[in-house]
This record gives structure tokens, sequence and C-alpha cells, in this order.
């Protein structure tokens, strides 16, 4: 059957809504209007404090937006207090939302989230990560009645423990994202071990500060995610450098954090750039790594963008950074904290070949000007600035 005018027409703006190109179509009819509206408030971010208070000063006076229930997916992340109080009247104002994201939010408790279970069964993204005033409570019935989620984080959500975690391999076998970090004491080898045999979809684990975890739980994870996508170990001590090395069986990984892993060594992190040539992002903040591991990493892992050397324990020197820029041009972010080696020579080799490069960290690298860094990047976020010699 020939499609109507109007389905016909929100089927091309969808196209425009990739680009952030649909705003103009609003002025062109009514028509155009009407098919422009659904689209663009599927989709509600908001971004910075003046975008957060401005929404919810419109949910605080009972607004009810004519496009409401196209809202699908709902972000406001880092916001300092948003309370029990304002995400009810988000919940009344917006009944079809299926993705709900408040990292780093805090105000709310398990009063919010129960309220989220209830009116939001078909939920498929949930992050409320760093709340901190969680429990147990909530999180089970979370877990009970949202078994559609394919996306949950809670981690330093507050006082959760096995009760939660096990409720959630249990009832949402569809999780593609688990994100459990700072359960120090909760997080045992037993509950990786459940996770693993109960969500056989998972591709992207947060496990970091879960120190109470050893090498059994990377074992367990190698064997039953060969395809994982994402690992985050930061800061689990009890994990050695041998079962380290295991994470090169995971070929198609593109996120790993390290930070902070003490037992890692220079021999292991070039058996994983070897191994996962698809990394994309790698976090090595205070590791025990040298140049030959950022060597290796340059020539094996091409499509790199994030790499955080903040820290390294080892002198890292002008030549691996340097072919960490001319073998890696994807990078948009890159820091080098506490790298005092670092010289002005690199900073010209990464100027010519980094064109993406968003963020550079230099803070404490003693042997490159303020100067410099102006000439060569007027425009860029350089993390450290502070701490830089100002030069001639």
């Amino acid at each position: 059957m020939a499609l109507a005018l109007p389905e016909l027409l929100k089927n091309i703006l969808n196209f425009l809504a990739k680009d952030n190109a649909l705003y103009p179509t609003l002025l062109v009819s009514r028509l155009w209007s009407r098919c422009t509206g659904p689209i663009l408030w599927g989709r509600i971010e908001l971004i910075g404090e003046k975008q957060q208070e401005k929404f919810i000063k419109m949910i605080r006076i009972n607004s009810r937006p004519i496009f409401r229930h196209s809202v699908q997916c709902l972000i406001i992340t880092h916001h300092s207090y948003l309370s029990n109080e304002i995400i009810e009247k988000i919940v009344k104002v917006f009944p079809n939302i299926i993705h709900l994201d408040f990292e780093r939010s805090t105000g709310f408790d398990d009063t919010t989230l129960i309220k989220i279970s209830q009116v939001y069964p078909n939920l498929i993204h949930l992050n409320v990560s760093n709340n901190g005033g969680l429990t147990d409570h909530s999180i089970t019935k979370i877990a009970k009645k949202c078994d559609k989620l394919q996306f949950l984080d809670i981690g330093f959500g507050g006082d959760i423990t096995g009760k939660s975690f096990c409720e959630i391999a249990r009832s949402c076998n569809g999780l593609k994202h688990l994100g459990i970090s700072s359960s120090w004491i909760h997080v045992t080898d037993s509950i990786i071990y459940e996770i693993a045999r109960s969500l056989p979809n998972l591709q992207s684990l947060d496990i970091s500060s879960c120190s109470r975890l050893t090498d059994t739980a990377i074992h367990t994870l190698t064997e039953s995610y060969p395809n994982l996508k994402s690992l985050k170990l930061a800061h689990c001590d009890g994990i050695s450098d041998i079962a380290i090395r295991k994470i090169a069986q995971f070929h198609c990984l593109e996120h790993l954090n390290l930070y902070g892993m003490s037992a890692l060594t220079d021999k292991s992190m070039r058996i994983i750039a070897r191994s996962c040539p698809n990394i994309q992002y790698l976090n090595l903040q205070s590791c025990n790594v040298t140049d030959g591991a950022i060597e290796e990493i340059a020539l094996s892992c091409h499509n790199l963008k994030h790499l955080d050397l903040y820290g390294v324990r080892q002198i890292i020197s002008d030549l691996s950074i340097s072919k960490i820029a001319k073998m890696c041009p994807n990078i948009i972010y890159l820091d080098l904290g506490y790298a005092p080696s670092i010289s002005c020579t690199t900073l010209k080799i990464i100027a010519e070949h980094l064109h993406a490069l968003e963020y550079l960290g230099l803070k404490n690298c003693y042997r490159i000007s303020q100067k410099i860094v102006d000439t060569l990047f007027p425009d860029l976020e350089i993390g450290g600035y502070y701490s830089l010699p100002l030069g001639r």
C-alpha cells in the first residue's frame, strides 16, 4: 500500500534527525511541523545547568507539552539535586520513556526508582550510576519489573548487595551492558559466575573497584564472553598479571579500562595490544607500563581514539608518543599528565598528525611551555595547563 504524505514525510525527516538538521523544517508549514515535532521530542538530552533548570521549571508548573507522548529518551546527567518530586512529575508527563539516563545525578532515592519500575515496564536503558542513595529494595524491583532492560548501570549506587546482583542475573536475561562498579564488598567471584551463567548476551561489563575479585572471575569471563566489547577493571587489586593477560582472549574488545591495575606488566600489555587490534578506548592511568608497551599499542591499535597515560609509573619518552601520534591518527583524547620526559618536539608531531584531537592532558609536563602549546593548539582543551612553565 502506498504511504500517505505525512507518513512518507516522517520517514524522510527521520534521516535529517541524525544530522541535527530538523529544526528549520518546523517553519516550513503546519504539516511539516506536525511531522517534525514528534521526532525532535523523541530524544531529550539536557546538557548543562541552564538547559536542565529550564526543563525542570517546565515540569514544576505541570506543563503538558503537545508532543510529550513522543518522548522515549530522557538524559539528565551530572545534576546536583534531581529530587524524588521532580522525577515523579517527569514520570507523569512522559509515559512512554524507554531510555533513562541520570548518570551522576543525585537527590533521588529508592522511592523514585520504585516508581520508575511501576510506570516503565518496557524500559530498555537505565543509568543511575554515582547516585549513592539506592539500596536492594529498589534495585530488585527494577530487575523484576523491567525485565526488558538491555543497559543497566548502578555503579557507585549506594548500599547494593549480592541480593540485587543475583536478581538482575535471574530477571534481566537480555542485558548487553551491566555496570556494578564500586561494590567492593559484595561483588565476588561467585557473583561473576552467576552473571556469566544467566546473562548470555552481555557485551559490556563495568566491575571497577570490585577489589574482592580474583583471577577466577577473569577466567569465568573469558570462557563465557569471547566476544566481549567493553571491560572496565579499574582498581581491581585482587587480580594478578597472569589473569590480566587472559584479557587478550577478548579479540573483539573495543573499550578497556585498567586504571590503577598495579599488577599489569609490559609483557601483558603488549600481548593484549597485539591480540585486540580493535581497541578504541584504553585507560592505563597509574599503570606500570613503559615505552615498549606504548610502542606496541601504536603498532597494533590503529583505531585508537582515547588513550589515557596520566601518571604511568615508568618514564614515557618522546619516541613512543611520537609513534602513537603517527600511527593512531584517529585519537581525539590523549592524556600525558606527569610525563616529565615529553618535549616540545613531540608536541609538534602531535599537532602535525592528530587532526581530530579534542583534548590533550599535559599536567606537570615541565619540558613543555605554555607558549608552545598556545602556538600549536590555540583552540584545543588542554588539561593541566596551569602547571606548565610559561616559556619564552
